[in-house]
């Protein structure tokens, strides 16, 4: 545990509120930010013990009291996950996939264009696209990939491929490992359990138990037909976000 670290970062994050936009009195204020027993009061903690993880003493902070400075300090997704790895902790799961899309990835799908690209939730649903994939695929915004490819609506053969086999063991494995990481996300057992009584093939694949991004057994570039059109699918994992880049090109 870096006490002394974890003490700094935390002061450093106390000391950017402003009072004022937290709804406390500004007043007169010897330091920037917050005071220490306001920030512990918004934590549901003693002011002994926050004081004591700022100024690196007393016992290793549990999970739910670093749970609890993080959301009274504002904290984001990384900053949380810096403040457990400096306690030496393991940061809570989160409820859900994301499906939220940073700015970054963002600018960077937008920038791709004429390049269709589209940006999937740990669950497959579509939570962002460029103007060419939505050209191509004519997907809406959180539809589900998964639900589309193994329960198509009449007439929508938009996913072919020679290798559909690959693409369906892949959609599965990934819907396995988003339920093994939300296990109480009831979207994601709905979607599950919508797949396992309405697609034989699914079914199948799924007693399987496929795991993994399978690149030990798929190629990471697959051949699909979208409509008449034959494009190369490649997939990859966007770091930290627990989401995935979707590339369809000629």
């Amino acid at each position: 545990m870096h006490r002394a670290a974890l003490g700094d970062f935390l002061r450093s994050r106390r000391e950017r509120l402003d009072p004022g936009a937290l709804g406390l009195p500004r007043g007169n204020r010897r330091t920037p930010g917050l005071r220490r027993v306001e920030v512990a009061e918004l934590a549901h903690i003693s002011e002994i013990h926050y004081t004591n993880i700022e100024q690196a003493r007393g016992a290793q902070p549990s999970p739910d009291v670093l749970a609890a400075i993080a959301r009274a300090l504002r904290l984001d997704a990384g900053e949380t996950q810096h403040v457990f790895e400096l306690a030496a902790q393991v940061p809570p799961r989160p409820a859900t996939p994301s499906t939220e899309l940073s700015e970054r990835t963002r600018r960077l799908v937008d920038g791709l264009d004429p390049v269709p690209v589209l940006v999937l939730s740990a669950r497959l649903d579509v939570i962002g696209q460029n103007k060419a994939a939505g050209a191509l695929l004519d997907v809406a915004p959180g539809q589900n990939l998964a639900r589309r490819h193994f329960l198509p609506a009449d007439g929508d053969d938009v996913w072919g491929s020679p290798d559909l086999a690959a693409l369906s063991r892949f959609a599965a494995a990934r819907l396995r490992g988003a339920l093994a990481r939300y296990p109480d996300d009831p979207v994601t057992a709905s979607l599950v359990a919508s797949l396992l009584a309405g697609s034989p093939r699914f079914a199948a694949i799924w007693r399987e138990e496929p795991v993994g991004f399978l690149r030990d057994t798929v190629p990471d570039a697959t051949e699909v037909r979208i409509r008449q059109t034959t494009v190369t699918c490649e997939v990859s994992d966007i770091p930290g976000r627990d989401q995935y880049l979707v590339f369809l090109h000629g």
